[in-house]
C-alpha cells in the first residue's frame, strides 16, 4: 500500500509541469522536475513510514496513570525500569519482584506490598504510601518523599544511599521498626543503612 501511494506520487510529480517552466530550457525544466520529485518522495516517505514510539527507560509507559489496584505483580523480573507514575495501586502485590529503576512518582500506593522487592534506584516522590509494606526491601539509591513516614513496615529494608529529605529522615529514624531488622539479602542493618544517629 505504501509503495503504491509512493509510486503514484512519483508518477504525478514527473508528469507535473509548472506553467512558468514551458519557456525554460529543457535541462533547467528537468532539474526543476527532479527537485519536485525529490521533495514529493521525502514527504511521502516521512508521512508513510512508521514512527518509532517515544520510549522511556524500561520499555515504555506501560502502567503510568492506570488503576492496577489489587493486582499481583509478585515474583517477577519483567517490571525492571517500568514507569508507574500516577498509578493507582491500592493493595497491589509487588513482593519479591525486580523493580529496579521504576518510577512511582505521584502514585497511590496505599496498603501496597513491596516486601523483599528489589527497588534499587526507584523513585517514590510525591506518593501516598499509607500502610505500604517495605519489609526486607532493597531500596539502595531509591528516592523517597515525606510519605515514607506513613508506611506500615520498613523492618529489614536496606536504604543504602537512598535519598530521603533530612527533616523526614530524622523522624523516620525514630520508628520502632527501623531500630530492628537486618536485610536478609544484603546483610545490612536497616538503621545503619539510613545512617540514623
Amino acid at each position: 500500500m505504501k509503495f503504491t501511494i509512493l509510486a503514484a506520487l512519483l508518477a504525478s510529480a514527473t508528469a507535473f509541469q509548472m506553467p512558468h517552466q514551458r519557456n525554460l530550457p529543457i535541462a533547467k525544466a528537468a532539474h526543476e522536475a527532479a527537485n519536485v520529485i525529490t521533495a514529493a518522495s521525502i514527504l511521502a516517505i516521512s508521512v508513510l513510514s512508521p514512527h518509532p514510539a517515544a520510549a522511556v527507560s524500561g520499555g515504555g509507559l506501560d502502567y503510568a496513570g492506570i488503576d492496577i489496584s489489587g493486582q499481583d505483580f509478585s515474583n517477577s523480573k519483567a517490571y525492571k525500569g517500568k514507569d508507574f507514575t500516577q498509578v493507582l495501586a491500592r493493595g497491589t502485590n509487588f513482593s519479591f519482584s525486580n523493580l529496579q529503576g521504576c518510577r512511582f512518582n505521584k502514585a497511590f500506593l496505599v496498603d501496597t506490598n513491596f516486601e523483599s522487592a528489589d527497588m534499587r534506584g526507584a523513585s517514590f516522590e510525591l506518593t501516598s504510601m499509607d500502610g505500604a509494606n517495605l519489609k526486607n526491601m532493597i531500596a539502595s539509591g531509591a528516592y523517597f518523599g515525606k510519605s515514607i513516614l506513613d508506611i506500615g513496615s520498613a523492618e529489614g529494608t536496606d536504604f543504602t544511599d537512598a535519598s530521603i529529605p533530612p527533616k523526614i529522615l530524622t523522624r523516620f529514624c525514630d520508628r520502632e521498626d527501623i531500630v530492628k531488622g537486618t536485610n536478609p539479602i544484603t546483610g545490612n542493618d536497616t538503621r545503619d543503612t539510613l545512617m540514623c544517629p
